[in-house]
């Protein structure tokens, strides 16, 4: 198969993916070999690439959420056939979807319709289900008593993805940070209640709007700079959600009022082998929600190609730091 690989840690100015012509993989007894239709483009992607080299030897292929053709399925592997059309969570100790096929666990996979193209399907599963998990830890459902949720970053492809299932499975009021007129115009699109601009004066902001204080803050990006005054904000035993780390940031300022701080990485359920049936089970109600038009596709911008031009564009645009909704691969 050809497969966008590279063997050495990379920048934007030394970019080392190159298209080759490598192995097709090898599926296990519980996997599912799929025809890459279309990827995803995180910025987790664009870091893996910038710090980790390669195994000794060998090549590593990023891209850890996809949709495709189902092709071969293993011994043990149930609930789909040759032919289905899916989407799904890679696995980052494997190699992943910058390739025309991968080998997935059948457990972190759903079926597609086929109204819904392919692009569109490839651009949510590591949205979707790290906004879940994060948000929706008790008993697949928000915290008690949480009345309003603060989305930190809200218009990238994890932000956009929390507003949409807050909005769909709750009644939480949301306030989104958003700075640029396109980025705030985009969270209003996807239901944000408030908008709040993060890089001027948050609290009066929030006065302003009528909150004196936050229940629930879900820090997809920011949290760093946010730390500042989060403490004056959140709620006594509020809750905070995170999905990035940064040891510059000390979350001790949350002691006095007895936050319960959640981190969440959405591959951990596959590295570590917990409950990955429960990542396949949030595509399929997130499949629910997109036909009852309660959800829609964070996708803004698809190249086409799996080629190094593609791939160099798509990284280029991530490493700024400002993307809106999410960036796909078609095949």
């Amino acid at each position: 198969m050809k497969a966008l690989v590279y063997r050495h840690k990379n920048t934007l100015d030394d970019f080392g993916i190159r298209l080759e012509e490598v192995a097709d993989p090898k599926i296990r007894e519980t996997d599912i070999l799929v025809r890459v239709k279309a990827f995803g483009i995180n910025p987790g992607e664009a870091l893996f690439r910038r710090i980790l080299d390669a195994p000794k030897g060998r090549y590593r292929i990023l891209g850890y959420e996809f949709s495709g053709i189902v092709e071969q399925t293993g011994t043990k592997a149930t609930g789909f056939n040759i032919g289905d059309r899916v989407f799904g969570l890679g696995d980052t100790t494997r190699q992943g979807a910058y390739a025309e096929l991968i080998a997935v666990d059948h457990r972190s996979i759903a079926k597609i319709p086929d109204f819904v193209p392919f692009d569109h399907a490839a651009a949510v599963p590591v949205a979707t289900v790290t906004a879940y998990q994060s948000l929706f830890r008790f008993n697949n459902g928000i915290p008690p008593n949480v009345k309003n949720v603060l989305v930190l970053g809200a218009a990238g492809g994890v932000g956009s993805m929390a507003i949409q299932l807050l909005k769909a499975k709750t009644d939480v009021k949301v306030i989104a940070t958003a700075s640029r007129p396109d980025s705030q115009s985009w969270v209003k699109e996807l239901g944000a209640d408030i908008i709040v601009d993060h890089h001027s004066d948050v609290i009066n902001q929030l006065k302003s709007a009528g909150i004196d204080q936050v229940d629930f803050v879900f820090a997809v990006n920011g949290l760093k700079n946010a730390i500042s005054w989060l403490p004056e904000v959140i709620k006594p035993y509020g809750y905070l959600a995170a999905i990035e780390g940064n040891s510059d940031i000390d979350l001790w300022q949350l002691m006095d009022k007895s936050v319960t701080v959640f981190l969440e990485m959405v591959f951990s359920r596959s590295l570590f082998g917990v409950d990955q049936e429960s990542q396949g089970a949030i595509l399929r109600e997130l499949i629910g929600l997109l036909i009852e038009g309660k959800i829609k596709s964070p996708v803004k911008k698809t190249f086409n190609g799996l080629s190094v031009g593609t791939i160099f564009k798509a990284h280029t645009i991530l490493e700024q730091r400002n993307t809106i909704g999410k960036i796909t691969i078609n095949l």
